[in-house]
């Protein structure tokens, strides 16, 4: 039988039976919520130590994942010029993209061949000179008391005696250093090839990660940033191009040695916006300074047009129809990944910018903010929404003119 307690103010506080001491008693625990309990931590732990394997997975497979994230650079890159040519010619996409292989690899074996004797000198000639002036610009530097303060700054040089252990460990670093690049290589064309010939296969497979109310929308982010690393590679091969080219024809006629084969390391650089116009630069500053000190400084003249001719002028023009990528953000990008991965980080620091802006605007500000008024070239209805933000009929006109 059960009893219930009341207050002085006649309110019902237990109709539990009171106990041998006169205490009501408690109410007994649901089994359901105690046996849920141990299953809930089991989930935790579990979905816990996945993480810390995918973070571990991620960490020690960095370059990896890297190295395919260039293959997937290369695919849309290929991909760009297979869906350009099937439209103009009406053959199939697969076709197209027969044709575009065929002919960068015959383009890349006609450079090869043409320029292959020529740079190979040059280069070699090139790694025997720039120690000379080093020693140039040390003996230089040495005169000043500025100088000598940078000279004892530097970590003191080792002898030049080697024994065989250490022509054996140099050996095997650059058999180990010849077997990354190899593949490194034979990652990025396999995944850039076959990303590009099975485009919405990989497609819908980011598209099952995610539930199928959210579907829709990652496939327009994918969509977008497919369409901004397009035109941002179409617009890097386009300063690849007409960097080095200005480039070696400056060298050229200030008089500067090796111009064919510094105007290539400036195209090649390039790729790395910003930091790679004055990469470029160091070597071809050595070589002129053998010269003359008037070279070396026209040299740095020269750098310094072609890195205005490119952030004012050609940046602007042949990437108008990507995300715009603040500078302090890319270089930051660039700086941090070059510390933490080298060279490779380096190079694929602005493309993954582009692929985080885009990110970060379309799933963070508009979806999560609400703000709509942010441009996200490729975005669906993205037109529509320049127009109606603040000086969005501006635009228009400008585009109409």
């Amino acid at each position: 039988m059960a009893y219930t307690v009341q207050s002085r103010d006649g309110n019902n506080v237990s109709d539990a039976p009171p106990s041998d001491t006169g205490r009501p008693l408690r109410a007994p625990p649901v089994h359901g919520e105690s046996a849920d309990f141990p299953r809930r931590v089991v989930i935790a732990v579990l979905i816990t130590l996945g993480l810390l394997t995918l973070a571990a997975v991620v960490w020690f497979g960095i370059y990896v994942l890297l190295e395919a994230f260039a293959g997937v650079l290369l695919g849309v890159f290929l991909s760009a010029f297979a869906e350009s040519l099937q439209k103009r010619t009406g053959i199939s996409y697969g076709w197209s993209l027969a044709l575009v292989v065929l002919a960068l690899c015959v383009l890349a074996v006609a450079l090869t061949w043409f320029l292959a004797a020529r740079l190979s000198s040059q280069v070699g000639e090139i790694m025997a000179k720039l120690p000379e002036s080093l020693q140039q610009v040390q003996q230089y530097l040495s005169e000043y008391p500025w100088g000598q303060f940078l000279l004892d700054q530097a970590p003191p040089q080792s002898a030049g005696t080697k024994d065989w252990g250490t022509i054996f460990r140099t050996g095997t670093g650059v058999l180990a250093s010849v077997t990354g690049v190899l593949e490194a290589i034979v990652v990025v064309l396999v995944v850039g090839i076959f990303g590009a010939a099975e485009p919405d296969v990989y497609k819908a497979g980011i598209s099952h990660l995610v539930p199928p109310p959210q579907r829709r929308r990652v496939n327009e982010a994918v969509d977008a940033i497919t369409f901004n690393l397009r035109w941002w590679l179409v617009g890097q091969a386009a300063l690849m191009v007409i960097i080095g080219f200005t480039s070696a024809l400056g060298l050229w006629l200030i008089g500067v040695p090796f111009a064919l084969t510094l105007g290539l390391l400036a195209g090649i650089l390039e790729i790395i916006p910003y930091l790679g116009a004055w990469l470029s630069a160091v070597p071809a500053a050595l070589i002129a300074l053998m010269i003359s000190p008037w070279h070396a400084l026209m040299v740095g003249v020269l750098y310094l047009a072609v890195h205005i001719l490119e952030g004012y002028v050609l940046l602007p023009l042949v990437q108008r129809r990507s995300v715009e990528l603040p500078p302090a953000l890319t270089l930051t990008t660039q700086v941090l990944l070059g510390r933490l991965l080298g060279l490779l980080g380096l190079f694929v620091a602005a493309p993954l910018t582009v692929t985080a802006v885009v990110l970060v605007k379309m799933l963070y500000v508009e979806d999560a903010l609400g703000d709509q008024t942010v441009n996200v070239p490729g975005e669906p209805g993205n037109e529509e929404k320049i127009s109606n933000s603040p000086g969005g009929a501006l635009a228009d006109a400008k585009h109409e003119l």
